[in-house]
């Protein structure tokens, strides 16, 4: 014969058993900056389209596409200068991921090219997680 009573405590105990297990969940990771890779062209998913670069042609359009883990909001941002140190840019962006992405800032060419030299970009996250990149724009020969 079954022992309905016991049946639905096992049952009771089971439901309630999946239903902890499904609100237990460890803290989000907050967001961190995981890569900086300098670019002259991404993609409509902020990737490099032809790889990370550190040399630039004067008429390039130079991205910093930046790569984050974690989740919640988060406020990157990025300050450009050229190679006398002159601020060209300093830009900032709310974010607030779900899963791992990519972010992008960039600076264009002003009329005339970017000079001749060596730039830096720094990237930060809340004020902190500082990546910096150097690269440098020069005319490069075709062979």
């Amino acid at each position: 014969m079954i022992n309905w009573s016991r049946t639905r405590a096992a049952v009771a105990a089971t439901v309630l058993l999946v239903g902890m297990a499904g609100c237990s969940s460890t803290p989000a990771e907050p967001v961190k900056i995981t890569a900086v890779d300098l670019t002259h062209e991404i993609d409509e998913h902020n990737e490099t389209r032809s790889g990370a670069r550190e040399t630039f042609a004067p008429t390039s359009t130079i991205y910093a596409s930046i790569a984050t883990e974690g989740t919640g909001a988060a406020t990157l941002a990025a300050k450009w200068t050229d190679p006398a140190g002159k601020v060209l840019a300093d830009e900032k962006k709310e974010i607030n991921p779900t899963k791992a992405q990519r972010s992008e800032f960039h600076i264009a060419p002003p009329d005339g090219g970017h000079p001749l030299g060596r730039y830096k970009v720094v990237v930060t996250i809340n004020g902190g997680g500082t990546r910096t990149r150097e690269f440098e724009v020069r005319v490069t020969e075709h062979r």
